[in-house]
């Protein structure tokens, strides 16, 4: 059994559920986190246990409630004026999933953000767009929609879900109604546990509107524990893990396994190529610091848990503690010789030699001064679609994922003090994992907020790169044996592997657009 998993899925006490709109309400805490995209609003806990949260913008013109004791315990107003009667309203019902819940809010957010940064006003009371926009997300995800009577109704594939869109009445009327009706949600409401509601007035923007059906039409997972959930939608999430486990198995079947093609061989010594370069292990220590050579100034020395390397300014550090698991490499960059950490990025111990030496060759060539400019194809993260990345966007998270899907750069844009994250106090802004399949991991990294931006694009393109690498058959993963592919060992990167250097392909550029590096001539400093 691989012996890590992907970040907060513990199987011990957690299930991934899915269809997410019926994972239920969560814990405390996933309500909590609903409140994160709403940066700079006033939050204020009330009731005399301080269960209840109401949140107020800026601008004061748009409000958030939340009150558990009610059946619609989500409720928004939003006004073109503080003291004026509200346009629209609506909410959600105490069982609604917080991360539906939590993409309506971020888009509501990011509308008066877009106002405040462009100067204009509005923007969360724009009526732009049609309804077929705002239900673009259902019919992709091939729910049918019916038409009749000035009504549109879409229902999901498995009948659990309706969406209607009332027609449009006198808004006087519709917002002195307890019970908005222009835009609502009906889910499983058979059954308490999971089934919930919501509902919207008719002048709700559409673009919030769509924010939500892309959430509840969202086909990804959501992270329930066993005790939050009803028994059968605890029993439909083990069914679809061992279908999927199955078809897994037969798909492995048919085809011959690393595992077969290695059994007849010279030795466990012998050296082979493979790929993909994510799933090829660790791979030897000296690839992952080729360039960090006493050449080029940097210092080594091995302590009882490990080894650590030194730049000549004393700057930077980077450390292999090969007894540790997530933070088996770590590199660190100080403010001065005696100054405090000003980022750090952490490997697990399975991250391959080749992905971390792309990284500290970047680190050492900036911190001789010897690192390209411009031109580099190691641009900012969000440009990665330039490399065939996708990218999806929900509350805080952006998600990038690689053609290859089990590579998964995640970006979270909450707000905390860098240093809570460089002490672990919070979680970090960038993760990058690469799964064995969809449940388990492989290895993961992790980069702070002010980690130049260009090393974070650098580890997730080296971890696509198709080019096979040179690996010891001794050294290969067993648990990754059955997702590799063995190639004749002249192919691609695994000749520059036999050197410890990187193929030609894989030019170091930092692009200017991400945090700079001070070079030698800014006084050594790695900020």
């Amino acid at each position: 059994m691989p012996d890590t998993y992907l970040p907060h899925h513990d199987p011990d006490v957690e299930t991934l559920v899915r269809p997410r709109y019926l994972a239920g309400p969560g814990d405390r805490e996933a309500v909590d986190a609903v409140f994160e995209p709403l940066r700079g609003w006033r939050v204020v806990a009330l009731g005399p246990y301080l269960t209840e949260v109401v949140a107020t913008s800026p601008c004061h013109r748009v409000r958030v409630g939340y009150r558990p004791d009610r059946e619609q315990s989500w409720q928004v107003t939003a006004a073109l004026d503080p003291f004026a009667v509200p346009t629209w309203r609506g909410g959600f019902s105490r069982a609604t999933p917080p991360e539906i819940v939590g993409a309506f809010l971020g888009a509501l957010s990011d509308s008066l953000q877009y106002d405040a940064v462009s100067d204009t006003t509005g923007t969360f009371m724009s009526l732009e767009g049609t309804l077929a926009d705002a239900n673009e997300a259902a019919s992709e995800a091939g729910w049918p929609t019916v038409c009749a009577d000035g009504r549109w109704l879409t229902t999901s594939d498995d009948g659990e879900v309706e969406y209607e869109v009332g027609p449009l009445v006198d808004p006087a009327v519709e917002m002195a109604s307890d019970v908005q009706s222009g835009f609502t949600w009906r889910v499983a409401s058979g059954d308490p546990d999971v089934g919930w509601t919501a509902g919207f007035s008719s002048c709700t923007p559409l673009h919030l509107i769509a924010a939500v059906n892309g959430a509840v039409a969202d086909s990804s997972p959501l992270v329930r524990t066993s005790a939050d959930l009803p028994q059968r939608v605890v029993a439909r999430a083990l069914a679809e893990l061992a279908e999927a486990d199955r078809r897994e198995a037969e798909a492995r079947a048919a085809l011959p396994t690393a595992a077969e093609l290695l059994a007849d061989g010279n030795g466990l010594e012998t050296p082979v190529a493979v790929s993909p370069l994510y799933l090829a292990g660790p791979g030897p220590v000296e690839r992952a610091v080729a360039a960090l050579t006493s050449e080029a100034g940097w210092r080594s020395a091995t302590f009882r848990s490990g080894r650590l390397w030194e730049s000549d300014c004393r700057t930077v550090r980077v450390a292999h503690l090969p007894e540790r698991t997530r933070d088996a490499w770590q590199i660190t960059a100080l403010a001065g010789p005696l100054g405090v950490p000003t980022w750090k990025a952490n490997f697990s111990y399975k991250t391959p030699a080749e992905v971390l030496g792309e990284v500290t060759r970047l680190v050492a060539e900036t911190v001789t001064g010897d690192a390209r400019p411009a031109d580099s194809e190691y641009v900012s993260p969000f440009e990665l679609d330039r490399h065939g990345w996708t990218s999806r966007t929900a509350s805080v998270w952006t998600t990038f994922s690689a053609p290859d899907p089990k590579v998964v750069l995640q970006h979270n844009s909450a707000e905390f003090g860098r240093y809570e994250e460089l002490e672990g106090q919070a979680p970090p802004s960038w993760t990058l994992t690469a799964g064995i399949d969809d449940r388990f991991c492989a290895w993961s990294a992790d980069f702070t907020s002010s980690t130049p931006s260009y090393m974070v694009t650098a580890a997730a393109l080296t971890a696509v790169d198709p080019a096979p690498v040179l690996r010891t058959r001794r050294s290969l993963p067993e648990t990754h044996l059955p997702y590799l592919q063995v190639v004749a060992a002249s192919t691609g990167r695994s000749s520059a592997a036999r050197s410890g250097t990187a193929p030609a392909s894989r030019g170091p550029s930092p692009d200017p657009a991400g945090p700079q590096l001070p070079t030698v001539a800014d006084r050594g400093r790695l900020r």
